[in-house]
């Protein structure tokens, strides 16, 4: 019987090789040329958290094992053809966003919140630097439990730290693989050093973020002391969802799919239609407007993306084709 061959765990990706967690001991392997010949969406043929396969001789990577989740969002630069893969085989996913400093951005949290929802990945978002202003962590909080989020809210000044809700998003950490994902100067970094000691990751102030330079460079996956693995990444400027078609979209907004039964098409895709249930939702301020904004921009893109011709992506086609009533 032939011996099975070693196989490993991608903790980072570097521009030749990969460095793996192979039995224990970390290694760093290139990667054999057949994985970046076969065609894919993909704009890399691996990533971070990946389970991979080695050659005969323990020295490159061969083959990349099925994945059991992924978090993906649409390449820079590359329209709708390539997904950029920022963790694979994940069990959680911790959207990070400061009050203020930098300020709260709406769109960007929901597209992560779209992306993990549409892999079934349960998501929290932790609010940061709740000290900056209590009453707008409070209206935020309440705009995504009408989501089913579940909504952290965090502060690691010295003499207010918010240690019950650190203490709970180190047991999430220690019992999931995570990534922690947000803007640039969101406080992951100085949230992660708070909940791990001895993780000791490097916090930027904001006027270094400010000129274009990350804290974080790369990402990376990190065994943490008790169990458990986070991905700390780089900060994002934006989250553009890959390849969604339009009846699916509101599927990725729990509070607007569940108006669906009361709108009077059963193909509404809550923009400007007759009898459209989201409307009253919003006006009982049961739809968060930031939430429904981020929808309807969302809802262009994937109009535009559906209809080639369209020269203005960012514009929603009203209607949506002919719908029938129930």
């Amino acid at each position: 019987m032939q011996p099975s061959l070693p196989q490993g765990l991608v903790l980072r990706i570097d521009a030749k090789v990969c460095h793996v967690e192979v039995d224990g001991e970390r290694r760093q392997l290139p990667l054999a040329g057949k994985l970046f010949e076969a065609r894919s969406h993909e704009k890399r043929p691996l990533a971070v958290g990946d389970r991979v396969v080695l050659d005969a001789t323990g020295k490159a990577i061969d083959q990349v094992l099925p994945r059991s989740s992924q978090l993906h969002r649409r390449a820079a630069s590359e329209g709708e053809e390539e997904a950029q893969v920022l963790a694979a085989n994940l069990t959680h996913v911790i959207a990070v966003a400061s009050v203020s400093s930098p300020p709260f951005q709406p769109e960007l949290v929901d597209g992560i919140l779209a992306a993990a929802q549409r892999e079934r990945i349960p998501c929290s978002l932790v609010l940061t630097k709740v000290d900056l202003d209590a009453d707008l962590a409070q209206r935020w909080a309440r705009i995504y439990a009408h989501a089913n989020v579940r909504v952290l809210m965090t502060c690691t000044v010295p003499g207010q730290t918010t240690q019950d809700t650190l203490d709970e998003i180190g047991l999430l950490l220690h019992q999931n693989r995570s990534v922690v994902i947000g803007l640039s100067g969101a406080g992951k970094s100085s949230l992660l050093n708070a909940i791990v000691p001895g993780v000791k990751l490097r916090i930027g102030d904001l006027n270094h973020i400010r000129q274009g330079r990350h804290t974080t460079t790369h990402t990376e996956l990190l065994a943490l002391p008790g169990g458990g693995h986070v991905l700390d990444t780089p900060g994002i400027r934006n989250f553009h969802l890959f390849c969604v078609g339009s009846q699916e979209l509101q599927f990725l907004f729990p509070e607007i799919a569940a108006k669906l039964p009361e709108c009077e098409y059963r193909s509404c895709l809550h923009d400007g239609e007759q009898n459209c249930a989201v409307k009253g939702a919003l006006a009982k301020a049961e739809i968060g407007e930031s939430r429904y904004r981020s929808y309807r921009t969302m809802l262009g893109d994937a109009l535009a993306a559906e209809r080639p011709q369209s020269k203005d992506k960012r514009t929603p086609v009203r209607g949506g084709g002919r719908r029938r009533p129930r």
